[in-house]
């Protein structure tokens, strides 16, 4: 069966509402999703009843955003309760820090007199609407602006660090975000570790960290072909003991490198991450 652990709404920063993205899923034949919008559950709780009537089953998720020795980590939590009032404080805090960040970053750009894109604060506003502000919303209003050609692009020139958008974030740390997930009764989940360039060494500390706090799962499958990299990644979760997710980060319909669904089995000699959820996923060993 077709499983997806890690997709974007609109409640963030992805391009289809969550009645869009359940259509997607259907389309798709993806039978056990989990919408994990970053700091925020909006986008899960707008698309559970309507996930229902399409038959596909919709686990609790969201994708946390936290600090780890100075460095922006992304955790995902999973089959959780979504109405837990610590971790909807924490997440609500989060989203009151990017907006903070975002303030911070668009008077950069105004006060530079080498960008000229008029109206600026209103229009991000406008791109952002009722989701999660993040710098993905810059880079795909610079995109449609015609200032960049795409989002790496955005990144270089004008979003990453040492560029003039560039804000440092004050995420939570590591600990307290993976705190807010198991206090909740979910499982948390080291996203997209190899987005990070660690070496091998780094992650080894990351993760360390990472179980220290509580954390249990790591996402070994981000990719729809079998690769050296996902066997690699399930002997390191089999070497600390960690479960198997898989997830694609869906953003956009048009990021045809990363299709909801479109993702490897996990191998079989790791065991996988809805082993340790409370609810049963449907037509799977638990």
């Amino acid at each position: 069966m077709k499983i997806d652990f890690h997709c974007h709404t609109r409640a963030s920063d992805g391009a289809l509402t969550p009645h869009e993205l359940i259509d997607l899923a259907v389309k798709y034949s993806v039978e056990c999703l989990a919408i994990t919008d970053h700091d925020t559950t909006a986008g899960y709780e707008q698309a559970l009843d309507y996930a229902a009537e399409k038959g596909v089953q919709l686990i609790s998720g969201v994708e946390a955003s936290c600090d780890w020795r100075g460095q922006t980590i992304h955790i995902v939590g999973l089959d959780f309760d979504p109405r837990h009032a610590g971790l909807q404080q924490g997440l609500a805090d989060i989203r009151e820090m990017r907006w903070t960040r975002a303030n911070a970053m668009i008077a950069k750009f105004e006060n530079r007199y080498d960008f000229n894109l008029p109206n600026l604060s209103e229009k991000i506003h406008e791109q952002v609407a009722e989701g999660v502000v993040g710098r993905g919303h810059f880079s795909q209003l610079f995109i449609e602006a015609g200032l960049v050609k795409n989002t790496p692009q955005a990144f270089d020139r004008y979003l990453k660090r040492g560029r003039i958008g560039y804000v440092k974030s004050e995420w939570p740390p590591l600990a307290e975000v993976v705190g807010w997930i198991t206090a909740a009764g979910g499982v948390a989940v080291i996203a997209h570790p190899k987005v990070y360039k660690y070496t091998s060494r780094k992650l080894n500390m990351l993760i360390e960290d990472f179980k220290a706090a509580g954390g249990q799962g790591i996402e070994v499958v981000n990719q729809p072909h079998a690769s050296s990299e996902i066997i690699g990644l399930a002997d390191r979760a089999n070497a600390h003991g960690l479960h198997a997710s898989l997830g694609s980060d869906f953003h956009r319909p048009e990021h045809t490198w990363r299709g909801l669904g479109w993702l490897a089995p996990i191998p079989e000699r790791v065991p996988p991450i809805w082993q340790l959820f409370k609810t049963p996923i449907k037509g799977l060993d638990h």
